[in-house]
């Protein structure tokens, strides 16, 4: 049971509920002087709820309450207090429910406690119970019109369809016509199928004030419902006329073309509302989302997407949202470069925004640029000291840059960190080291941090792979390392490294035909991203075992194009046949 947004509604009610007097009667001097022990000790836990001190608030009013459990305020406010916490037991939950119900039934013009119990009833899901305790509520105050909304909701939350209606007709008469109820009204209408009366709401609006833009904004809106698009376009072209600079109608049209299939028009309009000037910056992220999501599934990355973005860019330069956006579109088209460079610039905005910094140092490790990605790592840690992610990445961005010794000290104070934090998997921690250690030539104490790392996780499939691989090179134990890459495999089945690895092992246990199944499901899994020069060197060794010399001299020279100081792959190309160090 999760009740935090109770916290958050009734701190203003509380103070109302200051003002009130606690029941209680006179009766003996023992008996009365505890009365006035539990007043005191309630005002006391109000003041705690205001300041937020809910634990002090909980311990004073449950001591009130022991004190004098027949004052119904003070029974109330226990009651919800017992509702307040995570996690309470079904029993914890009735018993609160119950006490705020009997102050409800003994004062229901309370109004303030009763809107509350009511929340919390449609909170807990005792729909029925909120209904009746709005529906009490508008009987005694039809001036309290926060609650028309509310009870509308709940009915149609049953169902009830037409009482719903009819509670927004009850605000409309108190408080008039308005396009905001007629959309509520509308919805519900759809709801029961009725297209007579949503048409006769919508031109009702109109016929009091047919040159009012929302109106007719609405009026299209349901047509667009109706799927009646050729109506929809005839309410949105009169307001445009009325307000031609309003954004949300190029948007409104721009639905109706992509309904209809039109590209073109649809190209227009969403290009049109994603540089209106007047349009909310949420939407125009929106409205660039849905167009990117639209662009990929289309496989294009044509410039005028980024024409779109520059312009947006210029009209909203302080929007990291905008930025971070344009990155991810960038990535998209496997522009990293440009990519960090919106980020960055979505960093100088929002610095405290510590997953922007890790995507950032990422993408400059991606482009193999490792010492921008340290130095912005160590800017993250000046606003976010504590964020033990970014010290990992830091230790990966040494590792690439080769600086072994300082990656390993990073690791190390991440593991020291760690310690009292348990934010970062140890396991992974281990297995970075692990990889250190092996570049360092100390091939056991390598193997001891991978045994550590699968010790800790035996389902890390990035050690697993490494500490094979690490046993092939080696001239370790191939049957053990078989084991651990067949597990990664079978965990991760399109992951092109683990495909390599096993692949490299099957032709180390001699297994060719084996070894280039393998190889090509990960040649093909690699997409559009370029394989490593050490793939493609284990893919020409693996054709030349399988019989086939010209296939792995055309691998052999990709690898060499990738690795020009390689002896050995110069050697295989030279002589056309395959040697082994």
């Amino acid at each position: 049971m999760r009740l935090r947004l109770f916290g958050v509604l009734c701190m203003p009610l509380l103070l109302m509920a200051m003002a009130f007097p606690a029941y209680s009667g006179k009766r003996h001097a023992d008996v009365f002087a505890n009365e006035r022990k539990a007043e005191v000790l309630y005002m006391e836990a109000l003041v705690k709820r205001v300041e937020g001190d809910n634990a002090s608030f909980f311990d004073l009013i449950e001591r009130a309450y022991r004190l004098d459990p027949d004052n119904s305020i003070i029974a109330y406010y226990y009651g919800y207090a017992l509702l307040m916490f995570e996690d309470q037991p079904v029993s914890k939950v009735r018993e609160g429910l119950r006490l705020m119900r009997k102050h409800f039934e003994k004062h229901p013009d309370d109004f303030y406690e009763n809107y509350l119990y009511a929340l919390v009833c449609n909170q807990t899901g005792n729909k029925d119970e909120a209904i009746a305790v709005w529906e009490k509520l508008i009987s005694l105050d039809r001036g309290k019109i926060q609650l028309y909304p509310l009870l509308a909701d709940g009915y149609a939350g049953k169902g009830d369809f037409k009482k719903a209606i009819a509670a927004y007709d009850s605000l409309e008469r108190s408080e008039g016509r308005s396009s905001a109820i007629s959309v509520r009204k509308i919805s519900y209408m759809l709801a029961l199928n009725d297209t007579a009366a949503v048409l006769s709401e919508g031109r009702s609006l109109l016929k009091e004030a047919p040159n009012n833009f929302s109106y007719n904004m609405l009026m299209g809106d349901v047509f667009m419902q109706l799927s009646d698009t050729d109506s929809a376009m005839v309410y949105y072209d009169k307001a445009q006329k009325i307000e031609p600079d309003n954004g949300y109608v190029y948007l409104s049209k721009a639905n109706v073309y992509i309904n209809e299939g039109d590209s073109l028009n649809y190209e227009r309009e969403i290009t049109a509302a994603a540089v209106n000037k007047n349009l909310d910056v949420d939407v125009k992220i929106r409205i660039l989302t849905n167009y990117i999501r639209q662009c990929i599934e289309e496989n294009d990355s044509s410039a005028r997407v980024d024409n779109m973005f520059k312009i947006v860019i210029e009209q909203h330069p302080h929007e990291s949202g905008i930025l971070k956006l344009y990155c991810d579109y960038l990535t998209f088209k496997h522009d990293y470069v440009n990519a960090a460079e919106q980020l960055s610039y979505a960093l100088d905005i929002n610095p405290t925004d510590v997953k922007s910094w890790e995507r950032l140092m990422w993408l400059y490790i991606y482009v193999d640029e490792p010492q921008k990605a340290i130095d912005a790592g160590e800017k993250a840690l000046t606003y976010n000291p504590d964020e033990l992610s970014v010290y990992q990445i830091m230790a990966v961005a040494y590792y690439n840059k080769e600086d072994y010794k300082k990656s390993l000290e990073v690791y190390q104070q991440l593991l020291d960190k760690n310690a009292s934090f348990h934010t970062v998997n140890e396991s992974d921690i281990y297995s970075g080291m692990a990889e250190v250690y092996n570049k360092l030539g100390e091939t056991e104490k390598s193997f001891s941090y991978y045994e550590k790392a699968i010790e800790l996780s035996p389902n890390n499939y990035l050690a697993l792979n490494n500490y094979a691989y690490s046993l092939c090179i080696s001239g370790g134990d191939l049957e053990k390392a078989e084991r651990m890459s067949r597990t990664a495999v079978d965990a991760d089945p399109e992951n092109v490294s683990f495909l390599d690895t096993y692949a490299w092992i099957c032709f180390l246990k001699r297994d060719y035909k084996q070894a280039l199944e393998y190889i090509e499901r990960a040649m093909s899994e690699n997409g559009d991203e370029e394989p490593s020069a050490e793939m493609f060197e284990h893919y020409g060794d693996i054709l030349f075992m399988n019989g086939d010399p010209e296939g792995a001299l055309r691998e052999w020279k990709k690898a060499l194009e990738l690795n020009p100081d390689s002896e050995l792959l110069k050697r295989k190309v030279k002589n056309k046949t395959y040697f082994y160090e």
